[in-house]
């Protein structure tokens, strides 16, 4: 469940008139007191705090005490983050909540850090139908250690049911003139534990490096930037969230394409076997993704033909499931958690060579270049004609130039750095259009094997032959639209970053 909530300080008096129409909704009413105990688990450094994750078991609230969760719904926004709940006793954490956690924890051990008495007014903000639009909450908190009161404060919550954002801080601002304090939405846990639950997550890229730095921070903030993307979208793609697995693969493939682009500043020894192993959770993800986006494509473009298709659709799910299975054996693995730990490592002190300490506004864009030239090469030579081979060989190189484009652009001054960003757009725009082509060749080799086990299916066989013929014409139109593109990145001004 996507929990939305503001938070408000109190410090001194506070006295709150919540009137239905002072603060514009229809009713407001007063719900029973709580009186809650709250046990936070984490590890000893505060690995899940740090990145704003929060697991905790409470009772006070029901019936049953239960385990909740907390993840960011969005990276570096707490205000909204994924809710989730688990059964099970204060001693163990359950099973579902730890393997959520692990990407996070990686091989620390979790353990209780902080335990929470929390004594709490609230009130239901009601529309016009009775729908409950909004919790109200007033928290007096006090911090345990072995059974003694260290420390106490007193917060406001404001948590959206149908309420969107924009109304929730009309709200917030109306209890302010009561005296009431906006503040970040901060996790109880983290007011509680202090300035270490507030240092940055264990990976943390630099917001900005300048060409004067050594080229090594470059590589050491590209590493960050990709292990960052994996960790956080580590849960969302054990849950079966499409778009965490999506960017989890990019991760990977970042991070395969920024250690080839450095090799000639990082140790090889040390990257190839880290590229090595990235190749091995690559595969694990691509699979699982690969049949996403195809299934999409087919269900899109079958129409009227659908149920015609089944056999299909069901060859494809099953495939799917059983690479979905073999993502989680994976994910569950000691492999996956010793390449975690190994990555955080390599972003926070990449093996570099000597030409590492030079500065990065000397030679990384001579790195870029090397791709470059390589894509230029391929890509002139395409031909309306030419194989598919070619024209896929001509994405990969443009995907490398473009994700080696985006790995030099923060560190390069000015215009530099603006032009860079433009050429891996234009990157993309090529890599994009050739991803289609791509989608349309992997269509038709997953159709005729279905339709060739199913001779004597005259509907089946008749709609596959229309799909057929739907992904032959995408193809045309993708090799028709390439050469625009492609023009569009092999301009001179585009590219003359490079040799500046």
């Amino acid at each position: 469940m996507l929990e939305v909530e503001l938070k408000l300080a109190v410090e001194g008096p506070f006295a709150p008139s919540l009137t239905p129409e002072r603060i514009n909704v229809s009713s407001v009413e007063e719900l029973g007191p709580l009186d809650l105990h709250a046990t936070y688990w984490d590890t000893a450094d505060l690995r899940l705090a740090r990145y704003g994750v929060t697991l905790r078991h409470r009772t006070g609230e029901g019936e049953r005490p239960g385990w909740t969760l907390k993840l960011p719904a969005v990276p570096n926004d707490i205000t909204a983050r994924d809710e989730l709940q688990f059964d099970g006793p204060g001693r163990t954490i359950p099973e579902g909540a730890l393997e959520l956690v692990t990407a996070f924890a990686r091989s620390a051990p979790m353990a209780p850090v902080a335990r929470l008495r929390t004594r709490r007014r609230r009130w239901s903000l009601r529309g016009r139908t009775g729908e409950e639009l909004a919790e109200l909450v007033d928290d007096r908190v006090s911090v345990l250690q072995e059974g003694r009161v260290v420390e106490r404060f007193r917060e406001i919550e404001i948590e959206g049911r149908s309420m969107d954002r924009e109304a929730l801080e009309r709200i917030a601002r109306v209890l302010a003139e009561d005296g009431a304090t906006s503040v970040p939405g901060v996790p109880k846990l983290v007011r509680a534990l202090g300035h270490r639950a507030e240092a940055p997550p264990d990976v943390s890229a630099p917001d900005r490096l300048s060409a004067a730095q050594p080229a090594g921070e470059a590589v050491g903030a590209a590493i960050a930037r990709g292990v960052e993307r994996m960790v956080v979208n580590d849960p969302r793609t054990r849950l079966g969230d499409v778009e965490g697995l999506h960017q989890m693969r990019v991760a990977t493939r970042r991070l395969r394409s920024d250690l080839k682009t450095f090799e000639a500043l990082v140790d090889p020894e040390w990257s190839q076997p880290l590229r090595e192993e990235l190749k091995w959770l690559g595969g694990a993800l691509g699979e699982v993704r690969d049949l996403d986006v195809l299934l999409e494509r087919l269900h899109e473009g079958a129409g009227e033909l659908e149920a015609r298709l089944a056999p299909l659709f069901e060859t494809l799910e099953q495939r799917r499931s059983a690479g979905r299975a073999a993502l989680m054996t994976a994910l569950r693995s000691a492999r996956f958690v010793d390449l975690l730990d190994r990555l955080v490592e390599a972003a926070r002190e990449p093996v570099l060579s000597a030409e590492a300490a030079r500065p990065g506004g000397e030679v990384l864009q001579p790195l870029v270049r090397r791709n470059w030239r390589k894509l230029a090469r391929d890509a002139r030579a395409l031909q309306p004609d030419s194989p598919f081979e070619d024209y896929h060989r001509v994405r990969v190189r443009a995907k490398r130039a473009r994700y080696a484009a985006e790995a030099v652009a923060p560190v390069l001054n000015g215009e530099a750095g603006r032009s860079a960003k433009r050429f891996a757009k234009r990157a993309a725009d090529v890599q994009d259009v050739l991803g289609v082509l791509q989608d349309t060749v992997v269509a038709r080799e997953s159709i005729e094997p279905v339709a060739e086990s199913r001779p004597s299916d005259g509907p089946f066989n008749l709609a596959a032959g229309r799909m057929l013929e739907r992904e032959g014409h995408a193809s045309e139109r993708a090799r028709a639209q390439f050469p625009a593109v492609w023009k569009q990145l092999d301009k001179q001004k585009v590219r003359r970053w490079l040799t500046q």
